[in-house]
């Protein structure tokens, strides 16, 4: 099976979730959940987190900051350490999480604030409580956010109230939260801004120019392998669009010439083939974005240049050093 991309660097803020193996409730016993709370906990301290958010339900979804750039090694103790526990616990074996845990990379501006509500509100979407008493589920952030004495010092919860007006951490400022969280559920276009199809699917939560900062900075051209999978589709559309673009700009080439020039035209063979030596883009790609004709056109024109040598290949030299 695909492994889902993973984006990792200093101060990286994520959307972290997982459930259960073959969908099993692990946190249906009170004893469970205290167990997964104190690993959590202790993977925070650890590896130096913020923990922004958390609620434990059928399934676990948190926000958190890694400023030291540790997630997936974090996320590997975090699960493996409570797995090995509740085995001991219940004298069993094998796997506890369904796989690999999926982390989304937020856009601190944009989408940080609508995550954190919508983890807040995770227990009222299960009927865990009623909206006039949403605090009262004991193992979410939320209810850490009535119980000051009891938070760690890697909460930082002041956030959730400052992007409910800048509220205060005092009883006024937090019963004013959950009138907040109570208005989230109500008006039809808050609620859009806290969607689970909006907030759990992708690779990241952010506007475009935020996806290929990520993409530019951290799939850099000639990176080993290519990506897989749907959620990453989006991923590579990204990187594809960046390395054309740059291309584009060695041979000082624009979206007119792709259109006017010839499907076999020197310049665009160039491009094609250093796009299919250094990513992971099909023929079909390239056909319609250098308008080329048809896929096999393309195999037919890149294979005779790369096994040309001279002027022509010098210039692929040329285009190949926005690697460097």
């Amino acid at each position: 099976m695909p492994r889902s991309l993973r984006i990792e660097y200093p101060g990286a803020v994520y959307h972290a979730l997982n459930r259960g193996n073959y969908k099993k409730p692990i946190f249906s016993q009170e004893k469970a959940k205290q167990s997964f709370e104190e690993c959590l906990f202790q993977a925070c301290m650890r590896y130096h987190w913020r923990l922004y958010a958390y609620c434990l339900l059928s399934n676990h979804h948190l926000a958190i900051e890694t400023p030291e750039g540790n997630l997936s090694v974090g996320m590997q103790w975090l699960q493996s350490t409570f797995a090995n526990r509740f085995n001991r616990a219940h004298l069993s074996h094998g796997h506890l999480f369904q796989g690999r845990f999926k982390s989304l990379v937020v856009d601190r501006d944009e989408y940080l604030c609508p995550l954190i509500h919508y983890i807040h509100l995770n227990p009222l979407r299960a009927n865990l409580v009623q909206a006039e008493s949403v605090e009262a589920y004991r193992y979410c952030t939320l209810w850490y956010l009535f119980h000051k004495s009891k938070r760690i010092d890697s909460m930082e919860l002041s956030l959730c109230l400052y992007y409910a007006d800048n509220l205060p951490d005092s009883m006024k400022g937090r019963r004013a939260y959950l009138d907040y969280l109570k208005w989230l559920t109500s008006d039809s276009k808050a609620k859009r801004q806290i969607d689970s199809s909006r907030l759990c699917r992708g690779w990241a939560l952010g506007g475009k120019h935020f996806k290929e900062e990520l993409v530019g900075k951290f799939l850099p051209v000639g990176q080993a392998g290519h990506l897989e999978g749907k959620d990453l589709s989006e991923a590579n559309e990204i990187r594809w669009n960046l390395v054309l673009k740059r291309c584009l700009s060695i041979v000082e080439k624009d979206k007119r010439d792709i259109q006017q020039d010839k499907k076999s035209a020197e310049w665009k063979v160039l491009v094609a083939l250093f796009m299919k030596d250094h990513t992971s883009v099909p023929n079909t790609w390239l056909t319609k974005h250098l308008n080329m004709g048809v896929p096999h056109g393309v195999s037919r024109y890149t294979a005779k240049l790369a096994n040309s040598k001279g002027r022509k290949y010098k210039k692929y030299i040329e285009i190949a050093k926005i690697t460097e």
